[in-house]
């Protein structure tokens, strides 16, 4: 129990690294979810069918092929038109990486969400005198983010799990930091370093599931309070 401890101890310098990789992937992804979506959604010739190309190669190959992909392959490819990006830090490469990922996923989400509020929602707005800009901002993303929230929020947890690959391209994370523990002259066994690293993989994924579900009982409380209003 005492080397569990120990190479816990000696793990948790590396979350910080961990969770602000997360939160890059998922915002990048997020944002490039938005504007696959927006392409979809209102159909632009030949590019919403290279997005429904590029959404199925990422969501039906593993994250450790794409990574790989990123790693080795984009400097390759952007060498030939010139463009150099050798000396960008391993870590870019690995948000780069799964940021692409993530907006596979997330547009799906996004384009969904939007399709399941009914155009009568659009229709009122617009009797009443709102752009469509503005019924976007103030009734229709409203309700796509309650939709939307517990797909982004397990999208997260997934992350933050699937990160554990970036210390294959010498990310020292949370993993790697795991598998420099796991060398005999720490004295600290295989056995106990991966149950530390377990530990902390399960502890945050489960504070991340309570505020996602925190979230939701709030945001449904306050949909249900102005449904009663209207």
């Amino acid at each position: 129990m005492a080397e569990v401890i120990d190479a816990f101890w000696k793990l948790l310098p590396k979350l910080p690294l961990t969770l602000s990789f997360t939160g890059l992937a998922l915002v990048g992804g997020t944002l490039l979810g938005f504007v696959l979506a927006l392409i979809r959604i209102f159909q632009i010739p030949v590019l919403s069918q290279l997005i429904v190309v590029y959404i199925s190669f990422m969501r039906c190959t593993p994250g450790i092929v794409q990574l790989f992909l990123i790693f080795y392959g984009l400097p390759k490819l952007l060498l030939q038109v010139g463009i150099h990006i050798n000396s960008w830090s391993n870590f870019t490469f690995a948000v780069i990486a799964f940021g692409l990922h993530c907006g596979a996923v997330m547009s799906e989400v996004i384009r969904s969400a939007y399709l399941a509020i009914p155009k009568s929602q659009y229709e009122a707005a617009s009797a009443v005198g709102m752009s469509y800009f503005q019924s976007l901002r103030r009734i229709i993303i409203p309700q796509m983010l309650r939709i939307a929230t517990p797909v982004i929020g397990n999208n997260a947890i997934s992350i933050f799990k699937e990160s554990s690959l970036v210390f294959t391209v010498g990310v020292v994370d949370l993993m790697g930091q795991a598998q420099i523990l796991t060398q005999r002259k720490y004295g600290i066994t295989l056995i106990e370093t991966y149950l530390a690293v377990s530990f902390i993989y399960w502890f945050f994924s489960m504070i991340f599931g309570r505020l996602l579900t925190f979230y939701q009982n709030r945001t449904e409380r306050k949909y249900k309070i102005m449904a009663r209003r209207a």
